[in-house]
């Protein structure tokens, strides 16, 4: 799409978010990556991003908890959530704090991208 659009990768699984990166990367994305919520919330502050997908079962802080400090810090954070558990009370309580979506693990690449080109879209049209 256009290297204009930063995405924030946040999971604890480093295979997963370096594969992740080098697909939208190669999309023409600008990628950055975070392996907890503490770290990503460290670069958040640091630059506003596009779109962030966030993991939700992390420590020492999981994805929801890092979604509030995020939208704290960057009221328009766009948030995607990310899931390989069966945790739906977790993924409930993301929705209901406004994230955008939820995707589940193993990701289906070609799903998430179009999620993220539509996101894009819809940002845009905002504008």
């Amino acid at each position: 799409m256009t290297n204009q659009t930063s995405i924030l990768i946040v999971d604890d699984n480093a295979s997963l978010r370096q594969t992740l990166s080098l697909i939208l990367e190669h999309k023409g994305y600008a990628v950055a990556t975070a392996q907890d919520g503490l770290q990503a919330v460290e670069r958040v502050k640091e630059k506003p991003f596009g779109l962030t997908l966030l993991d939700i079962k992390m420590t020492p802080i999981h994805g929801v908890e890092t979604y509030r400090r995020i939208k704290k810090i960057r009221p328009e954070a766009v948030v995607i959530m990310m899931t390989a558990y069966t945790v739906e009370d977790l993924v409930q309580e993301a929705l209901q704090a406004g994230a955008h979506g939820v995707v589940y693990k193993p990701l289906d690449i070609k799903k998430v991208i179009e999620l993220i080109e539509k996101m894009v879209r819809e940002d845009r049209e905002k504008r």
